[in-house]
């Protein structure tokens, strides 16, 4: 047996201390000693209350320590659960991480193989962009190259090269055409023999035609009328034939028409019987006729007497209704000269109330002139004392305005004062900024002499550096000049070409470069008083002297034969 001890309870009892202890020991299965609120004569040595004290089996208090740790102990279940399924998974997986027939290993090395294809995908294209950068870049430069190329065919010098190269190709091109001239005169001299042969063979093989076409029409000719003498004998005995045929047709055209008129006879005796007849029957419904208009002659006979009859019936009823008519407005007469005589006597008594009203009308009228003329008088009086009121209020206002006009002007000469007074202060100091202003542009204008002088100096010292670099394109140029028409010139004349125009043309532009170059070498200064002269750039020539040029008129030496 376990003895627990409830702590004492307070002088108070606690209402809810106590309902709590009831409910407890409801609920308990081994309750022994229910509270109960005695003396407190009942108590042990050491101060304990008997009657406030609680028996529990081993069995109770084990089941309150299970149900007070159960959440706890539930927890500590699920999570060490938990804890043996992660260890479990934890080995499952070292276990079967590395096993190929899996689906998560096959997924794994599914991914391992796509992440190798996926990188050496990436490496080929990183080549395959070098290659690329590398076609770009060359192509660039082919480009580049290109342009220089056709910029410096754009130049005067290279075009006035190409102009004589031009020449040359074309008196090339003149060599061959006499030289084609002069091989095609022989071979036409040399052919005029056998064209003379080959015209008498044609010519005999011409009249043996012409003789075998003759012998080959006579022929035609023949067989011609023979077949056309064979045509006309065919003819006529046909036409034999169809006239042999028209009689026929004709005899049998007259029997049928003699049958035709006998047929023609019958019809009309037939048509004449039945006109008859028609006339015969015409007669008879005529006669019918007759008989019912008479019939019908005498019912309208009868009718109009019927007729008659109700005319008179009815011309009765209406002299009736005429009468009755009558009475009726005799009737309306006399009732209307009734209402008549009652309006005038009606009439002779309004006539007395009129008078009486025209009386009280005409004096109300003159009460009402009265009060109308009193009213203007009232309203005259009152406009006369606003009127006097209006002009003393008037003369007062303009007094004050001639006060205040007069303590404004006061007030403006004042500011006018120092207005004046302002403007004399600013104009010494405007007259003191002037002179400011006059010492700080003559300081600017020393100071930007100074910068003028050695602006101009540093212009010489680029100018001079300008001349060695123009110098040094100038050699370059010509060098470049030299090195692309000696090229030219020695494939044209390994190729036959007469390159005399070449020569001449490159002789001129090297004489320009060197006129070029020869305004740097004495005094080391560009020339002032002489235009520079660019390079590709033409002579003035006189008009005799360029006519003779005109048509590639060039003095050509003469191959050695």
């Amino acid at each position: 047996m376990v003895i627990k001890i409830l702590p004492v309870p307070s002088t108070k009892p606690d209402v809810s201390a106590q309902f709590a202890s009831r409910k407890i020991l409801r609920h308990s299965q081994s309750v022994s000693c229910p509270p109960d609120h005695r003396s407190e004569q009942h108590q042990l040595a050491n101060s304990a209350n008997l009657n406030q004290m609680c028996i529990l089996t081993k069995g109770d208090l084990t089941r309150i320590y299970d149900n007070l740790e159960r959440r706890q102990r539930d927890k500590d279940s699920i999570k060490q659960e938990m804890e043996r399924k992660n260890d479990l998974l934890q080995r499952s997986m070292q276990l079967t991480k590395n096993w190929p027939n899996t689906i998560a290993g096959d997924r794994e090395r599914k991914l391992q193989m796509k992440k190798l294809r996926d990188k050496e995908a990436e490496e080929r294209k990183k080549v395959l962009d070098l290659e690329e950068e590398k076609l770009a870049a060359e192509r660039r430069r082919e480009y580049i190259d290109k342009a220089k190329q056709e910029r410096y065919y754009e130049t005067d010098r290279v075009k006035t090269f190409h102009s004589s190269l031009l020449l040359t190709e074309v008196l090339k091109e003149r060599e061959l055409q006499i030289e084609m001239k002069t091989r095609i005169e022989e071979m036409r001299l040399a052919s005029d023999n056998d064209e003379l042969r080959r015209d008498q063979e044609t010519l005999h093989e011409f009249d043996k035609a012409e003789k075998e076409k003759k012998e080959k029409k006579a022929k035609e000719r023949a067989d011609l009328a023979q077949f056309q003498l064979t045509q006309i004998n065919r003819r006529k005995s046909r036409y034999v034939q169809e006239k042999q045929l028209d009689q026929q047709e004709g005899d049998e055209y007259k029997r049928l028409a003699e049958k035709s008129l006998a047929d023609h006879m019958e019809l009309e005796r037939l048509k004449a019987l039945k006109k008859q007849e028609v006339k015969q029957m015409y007669d008879k419904s005529i006669e019918q006729k007759q008989r019912i208009k008479q019939i019908e002659e005498q019912m309208d006979e009868e009718e109009d007497e019927d007729i008659r009859v109700y005319a008179e019936v009815k011309k009765r009823i209406a002299r009736l209704r005429r009468e009755k008519e009558l009475q009726a407005n005799q009737e309306k007469q006399e009732a209307r000269d009734g209402l008549l005589g009652y309006l005038g006597s009606l009439q002779k008594r309004g006539e007395a109330d009129d008078d009486a009203k025209i009386f009280r009308a005409e004096t109300e009228k003159a009460a009402k002139e009265y009060r109308e003329q009193q009213e203007k008088y009232d309203k005259r009086q009152q406009m006369l004392k606003s009127i006097d009121k209006h002009r003393l209020q008037t003369l007062k206002r303009h007094q004050s305005e001639r006060q205040m006009e007069e303590r404004e002007d006061a007030e403006l000469r004042k500011r006018k004062a120092e207005t004046d007074r302002l403007f004399l202060l600013y104009q010494h100091e405007k007259q003191r900024e002037r002179g400011e202003y006059t010492h700080a542009v003559s300081h600017f204008q020393s100071k930007q002499a100074q910068e003028r002088k050695d602006r101009e100096r540093n212009l010489k010292a680029s100018e001079l550096d300008e001349m060695q670099f123009e110098k040094q394109v100038n050699e370059n140029e010509r060098q470049q000049y030299q090195e692309y028409t000696g090229r030219v010139m020695s494939y044209l004349e390994e190729n036959g070409r007469n390159i005399f125009p070449l020569q001449r043309t490159v002789a001129d532009e090297m004489k320009r470069f060197d006129e070029f170059g020869q305004g740097y070498k004495k005094t080391g200064t560009p020339r002032k008083e002489q235009e520079e002269k660019k390079p590709g750039s033409q002579e003035k020539v006189s008009v005799d002297e360029t006519k003779k040029h005109l048509g590639f008129q060039w003095e050509i030496p003469q191959k050695n034969k």
